[in-house]
């Protein structure tokens, strides 16, 4: 990376201080919640790219790559109050582009994906980052399998039976459905709580600017992903009452 002009100086804590999202403005709309939550993400990613020019930035990047942490944190805490009120909506992302959505597993991003934006490890993190990934690789093996196992559930005899039948006693279907859903529901909250855990373990392995490099390039990604599959929709005609 070339030097920064000299002229260049530090970020006041007003200026690295990214805008907040009021998310109770949101509470009924998800699409609206995540487009003020991608644009304050392009300020997050603003202000990690400043922050990583600066010769003297190691006191200026740990607070910012907390606030990057907290701004994905804030994603599932809110999603999780969707999944509460309505499973159904937040397992089925309509707020996310297509393209988007070819990243998902388990209704997110795979947890594994974060450790592809390490760009070099010192030694003695390279153990402990490999052991985590190890870690990752087998918590995801166990989510796939309880999503299974659901979704089997789903067709199995009972669920089927009482789907079947022209006249459903004592809302039979509705109780079986439901129990899956409240199982879905959980399942939901676990691969978010992955999601995080992972993010929140490689930055707290990572030296400071190592750790600001991490997040910033991997909300870049995700920036990138978003814009693409915005432009790509809006080319193709758009997906009517998916983008605002």
């Amino acid at each position: 990376m070339p030097p920064p002009p000299q002229e260049q100086q530090p970020l006041s804590p007003q200026e690295r201080r990214a805008p907040t999202i009021d998310a109770m403005a949101y509470s009924d709309d998800m699409a609206a919640f995540y487009d003020a939550w991608m644009r304050r993400e392009e300020q997050v990613v603003a202000d990690l790219t400043a922050a990583l020019a600066l010769p003297s930035r190691r006191d200026a990047l740990a607070p910012l790559v907390d606030a990057a942490v907290r701004h994905v944190a804030a994603y599932y805490e809110h999603k999780s109050r969707l999944a509460d009120r309505d499973v159904v909506a937040a397992l089925d992302p309509r707020w996310l582009t297509p393209l988007e959505r070819t990243f998902l597993w388990a209704w997110g991003w795979k947890p594994a994906l974060v450790f592809r934006f390490l760009d070099g490890a010192a030694p003695q993190q390279r153990a402990a980052l490999q052991e985590l990934q190890a870690a990752t690789a087998f918590a995801e093996r166990e989510v796939d399998r309880e999503v299974a196992a659901v979704q089997e559930s789903l067709a199995g005899p009972r669920v089927l039976a009482a789907l079947r039948r022209q006249a459903p006693r004592n809302g039979e279907a509705d109780e079986a459905v439901a129990a899956v859903g409240r199982s879905l529901r959980v399942l939901l909250g676990a691969a978010d709580a992955l999601r995080e855990r992972t993010l929140r373990a490689v930055v707290g392995l990572l030296a400071p600017e190592d750790a600001a490099a991490f997040v910033a390039a991997m909300l870049r990604f995700h920036l990138s992903v978003r814009r693409a599959g915005r432009d790509w929709s809006h080319g193709h005609g758009g997906q009517r009452g998916q983008h605002p």
